[in-house]
């Protein structure tokens, strides 16, 4: 009996200690590059890394200074500059470039990542980690954006890349993760892209993606090339090599946005990732503001980055004297607390805890710019929306919401109070738009995995697998013939070329045919009259 005890604990013994091995060899060093200079962004990147150093992870994160806060258990590399050569932009005209033209707004944003990638990489804390030949990294973890010259530090530390895209998705995306398919239908910018289904909005479109490849190409890649040999003196080759070395890109979307995609293995949905992480408390007198509503509520926000004192007067005019004729409480994220023409039933407020005012069984509505987060909270919470878009991913996120039918979206340069007025009537009024809205609230959130655990599972997948090539087409490596069937598709044409035109000319040889009949038989007939 003692022995069959002995084996028995030598056996757990063994066990334990196999588990425990086995956990510390998952341990990683990972390095996180994510110079945003929003504060949206960091709302998906914080429960990403947090969940990281959990699973006992070690995490260093390259950051502007002052925007994300301290994650305890992770080392943060702060770049002052990134806020200096930003905040040097904002106070210049060159900003205002980018409502102009795409080719200027190319330029302004090429030198926008031209300052980020040489900031990070002139950074006194980045040369001091670069210079330590003890420091050794595992993974890198970056947004998959136009930052290449980063992707030297892949090489240099023989890392495996792993993309994330916070915005949701585009071709740009779809060239780095190996599936260049012929995706017209998210573009880079949404300004002048068209969703509608005619062959002329087709083609424009189709020129659209183009001339975005050109900017690309012509514009952004040379730039960030230049950094890349000045910093790692890599050569050309290796500069374009790397872009294709994304692991897996976590992607900030959900089919059931709208956006159905065929993606390729290493492109993952992870919509909804930053709603892991439980909603901002609400004050007393809000939520009594909320609970007394009579007639329900409408929410009102511009987003994080856009604040209301910059939107012109009369627009903020139109809001207030739309408002001011529903019978609905209006919850107003707004700075400016001493306006015109405010009501008893509108209650302001400079920071709005927007995830608890959605979930509220009361609220009707959801007035909003269209920020990617944003929608994906309404979707969560199964909240109509009104859509008043300004620029960027703004107009294609409030489009599919209007496709998917729980929304609307107005112009709000041509926006005036009547029209604003019947559109939130219309959309509280009619039921069909609250019944939709709960309808993809249920699809959004029924997954197998919740999208914090599916995008830890893939980082940890990517960990135990260094080389996950398998998970690419690989469409470099395939002509272009042979990628889109192009050869299939001549053969096609030349033997329906060969059928038509055999058709045509025999048509024609009969029609001359029987003319040089008619024509003798007439020539006859005039001769005999004349005899």
């Amino acid at each position: 009996m003692r022995l069959i005890s002995a084996w028995s604990a030598l056996v757990v013994c063994l066990f334990l200690q196999q588990k425990l091995n086995h956990d510390m060899a998952k341990a990683a060093n990972i390095l996180g590059i994510f110079p945003y200079h929003c504060e949206a962004p960091f709302l998906v990147v914080r429960p990403w890394v947090q969940a990281l150093v959990r699973r006992g992870h070690n995490v260093t994160l390259v950051t502007p200074e002052g925007l994300l806060p301290d994650i305890e258990g992770v080392r943060h590399i702060r770049v002052s500059k990134v806020n200096q050569h930003m905040q040097e932009m904002s106070d210049s005209d060159l900003i205002l470039d980018f409502l102009i033209s795409k080719w200027k707004e190319s330029i302004v944003a090429s030198t926008i990542y031209s300052h980020l990638s040489q900031d990070i990489l002139c950074d006194d804390a980045m040369q001091r980690m670069l210079h330590d030949k003890s420091e050794r990294f595992d993974l890198i973890m970056m947004e998959a954006s136009n930052l290449d010259a980063l992707y030297g530090l892949v090489e240099y530390y023989n890392a495996t890349l792993m993309g994330l895209n916070s915005m949701g998705v585009s071709w740009f995306t779809e060239e780095l993760a190996g599936n260049p398919a012929p995706s017209i239908y998210e573009p880079i910018s949404h300004i002048g892209y068209s969703r509608e289904d005619s062959l002329t909005s087709r083609l424009s479109n189709w020129i659209h993606i183009t001339e975005e490849k050109l900017l690309v190409k012509l514009i952004m890649l040379p730039s960030q090339l230049r950094l890349f040999k000045k910093f790692f003196g890599y050569s050309d080759q290796k500069f374009y090599e790397l872009r294709h070395r994304f692991s897996v890109i976590l992607v900030n979307n959900h089919f059931s946005l709208g956006r159905v995609r065929s993606n390729v293995p290493n492109l993952v949905e992870v919509g909804g990732l930053h709603l892991s992480e439980p909603p901002e408390p609400c004050d007393m007198e809000l939520q009594r503001f909320m609970d007394e509503a009579e007639h329900g509520v409408i929410y009102f926000s511009m987003g994080l980055d856009i604040m209301v004192k910059f939107l012109p007067e009369d627009i903020q005019q139109t809001l207030v004297t739309s408002f001011t004729k529903l019978k609905q409480r209006i919850v107003w994220k707004n700075e400016i607390f001493k306006m015109p023409n405010i009501s008893d039933h509108i209650y302001v407020m400079e920071k709005a805890p927007q995830r608890h005012i959605l979930e509220h069984p009361k609220v009707r509505l959801f007035i909003t710019n269209g920020g990617l987060l944003s929608v994906m909270e309404a979707v969560h919470s199964g909240v109509p929306m009104l859509g008043l878009p300004l620029f960027f991913d703004q107009f294609g996120n409030l489009q599919w919401a209007q496709l998917a039918g729980m929304g609307k979206v107005l112009d709000i340069n041509s926006l005036n109070a009547d029209t604003l007025t019947t559109t939130i009537r219309l959309l509280i009024e009619n039921p069909k738009y609250a019944l939709r809205a709960r309808n993809m609230s249920n699809t959004f959130w029924d997954r197998p995995m919740s999208p914090l655990d599916t995008a830890v599972w893939w980082t940890e997948y990517v960990l135990r697998n260094r080389d996950v090539s398998h998970l690419r087409i690989k469409a470099e490596e395939i002509p272009l013939l042979q990628y889109y069937n192009i050869d299939s598709i001549l053969t096609f044409g030349f033997r329906l070329g060969v059928i038509a035109g055999s058709a045509i000319f025999l048509c024609r040889s009969l029609l001359q045919s029987n003319s040089v009949s008619r024509l003798k038989e007439s020539f006859l007939y005039i001769t005999s009259l004349i005899k």
